[in-house]
């Protein structure tokens, strides 16, 4: 497992952070600045990044 994979408990697998499909977060997270990466075979959320891209002024 690289340093760039993300693990499913769920389904006990490796995913390459490319591999993991974009949600939207649940809750107030405002989903312009965060996703969720989940599971492409479960869909289980792996983890919850920040994506918003800094203004240029």
């Amino acid at each position: 497992m690289s340093d760039d994979d993300l693990h499913c408990e769920t389904c006990e697998r490796s995913v390459p952070r490319e591999a993991a499909t974009r949600s939207e977060t649940i809750a107030d997270l405002d989903p312009t600045k965060w996703q969720a990466l989940c599971c492409p075979d479960c869909g289980r959320k792996l983890k919850t990044v920040f994506v918003a891209r800094e203004r240029l002024e």
